[in-house]
């Protein structure tokens, strides 16, 4: 069930106010009404009308809208570390599965090797749970073989799905692990890849 919810907002501009309409599930979106008449202020849906005071409505608007969805509606795990390498390394995954379309593997650029494989599987794969079908966001990334043990331990941390087990691992991305220690955990998975001089 999509629950709606509906959230009013004066605007700075003269007597507007933005009627926002937040869905559980979607896209932030609403109308502007002027005070005065009432009347829903229909020069902010108008492309072409570009008078100044329009102007200073429509980008009053949008900014309500980008704050809002900004602060309801956070990017997963999983998206957040993928713009997380893409601006550390300027690295783009890839998709080489054609059973897997969603699978992105990550590869340093110079040698094409993999330091990261981002995927979601069922965690009953991850924790031997053949009944829990929940599905996971994963990344897998190589360590140091001395890491592992202590890593496996730890909640959030497998031994790597479909991958070898003796350096790589499977982390989950739920929201448990910061963001910035699972990207230093890639630093070093990257750092396997670069070629010795």
């Amino acid at each position: 069930m999509v629950m709606t919810i509906i959230l009013e907002v004066p605007l700075k501009s003269d007597n507007f106010l933005a009627k926002i309409r937040i869905p559980s599930a979607g896209k932030v979106s609403g109308n502007v009404y002027d005070l005065d008449t009432g009347e829903e202020y229909l020069l902010l849906r108008v492309e072409s009308n570009t008078g100044s005071f329009s102007a200073v409505v429509k980008a009053e608007y949008r900014a309500i809208l980008q704050d809002i969805a900004g602060k309801c509606f956070v990017k997963a795990q999983a998206d957040r570390i993928k713009d997380g390498i893409k601006t550390r390394y300027g690295d783009e995954p890839d998709f080489p599965f054609k059973k897997f379309p969603d699978y992105a593997v990550f590869r340093n650029p110079q040698n094409r090797k993999w330091y990261g494989l981002l995927m979601a599987v069922l965690l009953g794969k991850l924790t031997g749970d053949e009944k829990d079908q929940q599905e996971a966001a994963v990344l897998n990334l190589k360590l140091a073989e001395g890491k592992m043990p202590a890593l496996l331990k730890k909640a959030d941390f497998f031994p790597a799905y479909h991958m070898n087990k003796q350096n790589w691992l499977s982390v989950l991305l739920n929201n448990d692990l910061p963001d910035e220690e699972v990207l230093a955990m890639l630093d070093e998975s990257r750092a396997f890849t670069e070629r010795k001089k």
